[in-house]
């Protein structure tokens, strides 16, 4: 078995195909691996020509969208594509937007699950196969039509290894307009309501993994499977691309291309590999951006995206001072729909302790298909305004199910921070001075007369005031 890192930074062999320019990650030493990853998403001259992004109409409020999206196999072996058995990628389709300092999913699908590949050119030197297989450096098409109509729920699927049973335990429901595809509220992608805004589509493999064949975890290559397109809604029922699709770029990691104030890291968690045997890995990404307001507050804005992480996220924390005030704590959670069993429930949040913490309920046997928790292909944002400017702290992201290795992960972010001023000021005034000794002294053995943390009056406390005496904060 290789390391993920390791897989990931091997150099790359580039091949150019009808103008594509992408890589085939090389496993070394012989080894035999297939690698499915999504190159286009409503690519141009794919899916039968033109952009492939359907609007399919809209019921009670929210309209239905579908994207084309083409696989490549970047292995050295053919891919399964059994259809009809858990031996088949499924996919999914994501929507992004970016607006005023804000990067937000606005839209997610189901499942397709896939039942063959074409082996078309497109990706390299095509070595095509019958249909139950995606041939070595070949290409598979799924027209936005077919990926309109789906059927697989994310609940059931662990995109670390791939593994899922088949059939399916549940089905979708709800109005067939909207059923199941990427549902979206018009407001949020209308032109007039959003000026400036910029839009973003993403596709995902994850390729199944059954009894008798190893997944892609096995090598290290289940990380570079999400793809994704910058796209321009021209209104509500249309929608254009913008440019190529950027292959193994998850739209997440585009929110510091567009913002100079946004950062975003990768963050590898330790995941239980096939069977629950070894360790594999999963991926996160974490986004930051801190603002001033303008009017003596901050705004901090934060983003959790779990691209393939089987654990989940279940926890978000980060460091905020007693001495801060916060307002507009929220947290925005992806909406499933059409009844997948994962629930829509809001998240806890509390600031005590010197720390802000947003949690939803801890995973159990009986919520493992319905928890609340970030799952995989997802994004989650975590905001707040804060009377005080940033400094450097680190969040934390605690995994909600149980796993091999950390339970949580700490990332390098912006925090707030106050001025705590000076204990010996006990005023408030800005002076130490004689009424801050009165003070003292009539707070004796109280916790009023408290200068040096103790929680009590005292003679130290007297001393210490004493010596700063005279002195400004």
């Amino acid at each position: 078995m290789f390391d993920a890192l390791d897989m990931r930074s091997t150099l790359v062999v580039a091949i150019a195909t009808f103008g594509l320019s992408t890589t085939i990650a090389q496993a070394g030493g012989g080894t035999e691996f297939y690698d499915v990853t999504t190159v286009f998403v409503g690519e141009d001259g794919y899916g039968g020509g033109g952009t492939d992004i359907e609007y399919y109409g809209t019921n009670s409020g929210i309209s239905a969208w579908a994207v084309g999206t083409t696989a490549c196999n970047l292995g050295n072996i053919v891919a399964p594509w059994y259809g009809g058995t858990n031996h088949v990628p499924v996919i999914g389709q994501n929507v992004y937007r970016y607006k005023d300092g804000r990067f937000e999913q606005i839209g997610l699908s189901w499942l397709k699950h896939s039942f063959c590949a074409v082996s078309e050119p497109g990706c390299g030197d095509c070595q095509s196969t019958n249909c139950n297989t995606l041939g070595i450096g070949c290409a598979d098409t799924y027209w936005a039509d077919l990926n309109a109509n789906i059927d697989a729920p994310r609940s059931e699927i662990n995109a670390t290894t791939g593994e899922y049973i088949y059939p399916f335990t549940n089905s979708p429901s709800g109005p067939s307009t909207i059923r199941a595809r990427i549902q979206i509220v018009p407001s949020d992608v209308n032109p007039s309501e959003n000026p400036g805004a910029q839009f973003w589509i993403e596709g995902q493999y994850v390729a199944g993994c059954g009894d008798d064949d190893p997944g892609e975890s096995t090598w290290g290559v289940q990380l570079n499977n999400a793809s994704s397109r910058p796209v321009r809604f021209t209104s509500t029922t249309n929608c254009v691309g913008l440019g190529a699709t950027d292959h193994m770029l998850p739209a997440a990691m585009r929110w510091d291309d567009v913002d100079s104030n946004a950062t975003v890291v990768e963050v590898l968690t330790d995941e239980y590999g096939e069977g629950g045997a070894g360790v594999v890995s999963g991926l996160l990404h974490a986004g930051h951006a801190a603002t001033d307001n303008g009017n003596g507050t901050h705004h901090y804005e934060f983003l959790v995206h779990n691209q393939v992480s089987h654990r989940s996220v279940g926890s978000f924390s980060v460091p905020v001072p007693d001495c801060v005030t916060l307002t507009n704590v929220e947290a925005r959670l992806p909406i499933y729909h059409s009844g997948e069993t994962i629930d829509n429930a809001p998240w806890h949040w509390e600031h005590s302790g010197g720390v802000l913490t947003f949690w939803t309920d801890a995973h159990t046997s009986e919520n493992n298909m319905t928890g609340a928790a970030i799952r995989w292909g997802t994004s989650a944002n975590f905001r707040f305004d804060a009377d005080a400017a940033p400094t450097d702290g680190d969040l934390t992201l605690g995994l909600w199910r149980p796993g091999p290795g950390a339970a949580s992960y700490d990332v390098a972010v912006k925090v707030p921070d106050c001025e705590e001023g000076c204990p010996e000021d006990l005023n408030g005034d800005g002076t130490i001075d004689v009424n801050d000794l009165l003070m003292c002294v009539g707070g004796f053995g109280t916790p009023a007369g408290d200068v040096d943390g103790d929680g009590i009056g005292g003679v130290d406390d007297i001393l210490m005031l004493i010596a700063a005496f005279g002195s400004s904060c």
